[in-house]
């Protein structure tokens, strides 16, 4: 994999306060995201119910049943004008309490099959929990990027703003000697006010910007003073996505829930035996105790065709995945080609914007050695100023732009 390694370095100093850099926020995201957490729950709880499938088809069933039921009868049984129910069928009642045991036998394709289903559900359940990983990955890069362009902003600002600050205490010296107008005093007063105001927008913007990222990785909302510099690799083309794991597993999950469905088709037999009092009637109930056993044999016949149309159910929600699987795959061709293509024109934009910065700075140098001498006035050399802020504030952009763009292709990329 061919990586290219970015940095922004946007801050004329070298930062002085305390940091937190990106991969403390990723990590502060992956650890309080609730959704990760559930994905893992999830998938955890695949392996409880495999042991509850288990239970189901290999461990023996054992419960009571009780029944006490007396049907009464309009004059003596004998007498043929009698009303009740046939004497045959009740012969008195039924008197039983039973300790009862069921043993499912030659189930092994179920429990295999259940396995199967409860398999892929874990994967589903894991992938998702990537995936969520990746995207939540993607989305707290994003803000601190934006966060990080705000601080970055900030500082060069204020840095403009002690420069002019500095150029004052020259321009009241000049004026009260006469060399300058008492209006460039003025003028550059209102220039530091405007950064004033531009510094107070600038850091409510930043603490916005880091309130939104706190509460994306689950932090309280409190304020970092500074953010290191993010550095972002950009990732050569991955042929093996893994975006496509998660069609693959759908594909499979639908073939195994058919599987599971179908089961009820095969034939099930079941040993059973029982123990206790079974009677009909309740004199010499003491001597009915006994046991028995027997062996319970389940065969479906006919069901109104619904397998064969489960099985095409199946199939047609196997070729919608499908369909979304291949949409999937041109969308990222087509976005991964355009991504690399503004990469290209932001770095072009880049080394002009740096080029003429450098230009700037040169010239502003040049402009002040001559407004201290009073060989030019206050407005063009804060027009010079403006200008210069302006091409810097576009770079910026340009380089915030750029590291944005990167994030977007890592993360088709992978």
């Amino acid at each position: 994999m061919r990586t290219l390694t970015v940095f922004i370095l946007l801050l004329s100093g070298k930062l002085c306060y305390s940091q937190n850099t990106l991969d403390y926020y990723l990590d502060a995201a992956f650890e309080n995201n609730p959704v990760l957490k559930e994905n893992l729950s999830r998938a955890a709880r695949t392996d409880i119910t495999a042991n509850i499938i288990k239970a189901e088809y290999r461990k023996p069933q054992i419960f009571f049943t009780s029944d006490i039921f007396y049907p009464p009868m309009i004059h003596d049984k004998d007498d043929p004008d009698a009303i009740g129910y046939d004497v045959a069928i009740t012969d008195g009642g039924l008197y039983s309490a039973l300790l009862n045991i069921r043993q499912p036998i030659f189930n092994k394709s179920f429990l295999e099959t259940n396995n199967l289903k409860l398999e892929t559900e874990k994967k589903i359940h894991l992938e998702r929990l990537k995936l969520t990983k990746h995207e939540l990955e993607k989305q707290v890069t994003e803000k601190y990027i934006i966060a990080y362009k705000y601080l970055s902003q900030i500082e060069f600002n204020e840095n403009i703003k002690n420069l002019l600050e500095q150029q004052r205490d020259i321009v009241r010296n000049l004026a009260e000697k006469g060399i300058l107008q008492q209006s460039d005093l003025m003028l550059i007063n209102i220039a530091i006010q405007n950064m004033v105001i531009e510094l107070t927008d600038l850091r409510s913007t930043y603490e916005r910007s880091i309130g939104d990222l706190n509460e994306l990785c689950g932090l309280p909302n409190f304020i970092v003073k500074e953010l290191t510099v993010p550095q972002i690799s950009l990732n050569a083309g991955n042929y093996q996505s893994q975006f496509l794991n998660r069609f693959s597993l759908d594909s499979l999950q639908a073939i195994y829930n058919l599987d599971v469905a179908n089961l009820k088709y095969k034939p099930q037999l079941n040993l059973y035996a029982n123990t206790g009092v079974n009677a009909i009637e309740i004199p010499g109930i003491q001597r009915k105790f006994g046991a028995g056993f027997g062996i319970n044999l389940m065969v479906p016949i006919y069901d109104g065709h619904q397998k064969k149309y489960a099985g095409q159910e199946t199939l047609i929600d196997i070729g919608i995945i499908d369909n979304y699987k291949q949409n999937f795959i041109i969308q990222k061709e087509t976005r991964l080609k355009a991504i690399l293509n503004d990469i290209k024109n932001i770095d072009d934009k880049i080394i002009a914007y740096k080029l003429q910065s450098s230009n700037y700075e040169s010239l502003i140098e040049l402009y002040k050695a001559k407004l201290n001498t009073g060989q030019i006035n206050m407005i063009d050399y804060l027009n010079i100023l403006k200008s210069y802020l302006t091409i810097k504030n576009d770079l910026a952009l340009s380089e915030t732009n750029k590291l944005l763009t990167i994030n977007e292709n890592n993360y088709y990329n992978w």
